[in-house]
């Protein structure tokens, strides 16, 4: 349902509880709950039996060809046809892409504009505000969701979220703000109150209109500010998740779909049937890509295919892969339409490794880090974790490193050149079956530890000039 109330439009997803499929993951123990500061760390994914870090980009095992063999670790190279590609998401677009009709007395005269360039936020990012007195479990649950949302976007366009949270009540978000409020329904504020009792989420975007000196398109809107409110009680699990994602993904100017023709995105009209682990689908994230870090600022509807026409559905791979207790360890990055994508996967731990009755003292892991340059250069190189276990804190460091020359597979050790000055270090804190980095080289580090008894650990490292996978054994 949309509804425009002078430069604001309510977007309402209506009857998603019943659409949705509630589901949950099983298996022990649960993921440490995240707080807003941890809203820039990549997302941690529990899936049936093992454990994702990162974007939900890697290859199926045997897809690449061995390139080398760095000590224990097989590495694999090469191209994998798994993007959405140019014809789909080009569809996609161009069905979300008109805004819908506006009436005359609302200052909007129909007969005006001709062509209306996609919808976007404002050209920067917002942040992202939860409501004061929000329960941590719905802090945490908002963060998931602006972890995956990133790891779709161009790292020079992400989300940010504020450690302080909005006045409780807030009815008008300040520019470059996104308010997000949990609360039955019947507290919704009564301008948002829906008309029909069975919406379950709605986003209220501010609109602008933005004049553009062009006579063929003279003004595009943009999203400068925006509201969500999600009645939690009626909700929960990978469905809540879906519901918050799919409210904060209509902020960032998307619309809904037609369910028959894309069954698979989250932004389908009433809710997506296709819940997923990962909160996003392919296509929900290529669209994210292709409007923050390809389309033009006044693209309409009918320049979309021309502005995509070299969108490709071929990631480039560079994978890691070792054997542990439980199962394979993997990790790598991903490569496709100018977006480098890290990820690392590995078996579910039985307990905590606070709980691990059979570690004490300081523990190591050690195995490798692959990955990506922006200039498409494969990096390679040592990964080494130590933790002490009394006080949870470690550090990251990754030596050795090298890399080759762009688009060619990594070779045997010592084949490379030194990449940067060969080595990164980093401080690091243990949450749960995770950690995180709180100091050292410039660079975000998320892990976490893989197989029954700990005896793996995986992760991904960004940075401006290096995205990479990495994993390694006790």
């Amino acid at each position: 349902m949309l509804t425009y109330l002078g430069l604001s439009v309510v977007v309402s997803l209506a009857a998603c509880a019943e659409r949705m499929e509630d589901a949950s993951v099983s298996g022990s123990p649960e993921l440490p709950l995240q707080t807003p500061l941890q809203a820039g760390q990549a997302p941690v994914v529990p899936l049936e039996s093992s454990l994702h870090v990162g974007a939900d980009v890697g290859p199926p095992a045997g897809a690449l060809a061995q390139a080398a063999r760095h000590g224990d670790v097989r590495i694999s190279h090469g191209s994998v046809q798994d993007g959405v590609g140019a014809a789909e998401l080009i569809a996609y677009l161009e069905a979300d892409s008109s805004l819908p009709p506006t009436r005359e007395e609302e200052g909007m005269p129909v007969d005006t504009i001709l062509e209306v360039p996609l919808l976007r936020f404002r050209p920067e990012p917002p942040t992202v505000y939860v409501a004061d007195g929000t329960p941590p479990a719905l802090v945490d649950e908002t963060v998931r969701v602006v972890q995956a949302i990133n790891a779709a976007l161009p790292p020079n366009w992400q989300l940010q979220f504020s450690p302080v949270p909005a006045p409780a009540g807030a009815l008008q978000p300040a520019d470059g703000w996104i308010h997000v409020t949990f609360a039955p329904q019947e507290d919704w504020p009564v301008n948002a109150m829906p008309s029909n009792g069975e919406d379950i989420g709605l986003a209220e975007p501010v609109i602008s209109a933005v004049p553009t000196g062009d006579p063929a398109v003279p003004v595009r809107f943009e999203y400068v500010a925006g509201r969500v409110l999600v009645d939690h009680t009626r909700t929960s699990g990978l469905k809540r998740l879906g519901v918050i994602a799919h409210e904060l993904i209509h902020l960032l100017g998307r619309n809904h779909v037609d369910p028959a023709r894309f069954p698979e995105t989250i932004m389908v009209g009433g809710g997506s049937e296709e819940l997923t682990e990962h909160i996003l689908h392919p296509l929900d994230r290529e669209a994210l890509l292709a409007a923050y870090g390809h389309l033009k600022p006044k693209t309409t509807q009918n320049g979309i295919a021309e502005d995509l026409e070299n969108w490709a559905d071929t990631s480039l791979h560079v994978r890691g892969a070792l054997g542990s207790e439980g199962g394979e360890i993997a990790f790598g990055a991903a490569l496709r339409n100018g977006l480098s994508q890290p990820w690392a996967t590995g078996p579910t731990p039985g307990t905590a490794i606070k709980d691990n009755t059979a570690l004490s003292g300081s523990v190591n892991w050690s195995g490798r880090l692959v990955g990506f340059t922006p200039g498409v250069e494969a990096v390679a190189g040592a990964a080494d974790l130590s933790v002490d276990l009394t006080s949870m804190l470690g550090t990251a460091v990754f030596t050795g490193l090298e890399q080759w020359a762009a688009d060619a597979a990594p070779g045997a050790l010592g084949t490379g050149t030194v990449w940067n000055d060969g080595d990164l270090r980093y401080v690091i804190e243990v949450q749960g079956n995770t950690f995180v980095q709180t100091g050292g080289d410039a660079g975000t580090v998320t892990g976490a530890f893989f197989g029954p008894a700990h005896e793996g650990m995986g992760g991904v490292l960004r940075r401006d000039d290096l995205s990479a996978g990495f994993g390694g054994k006790r």
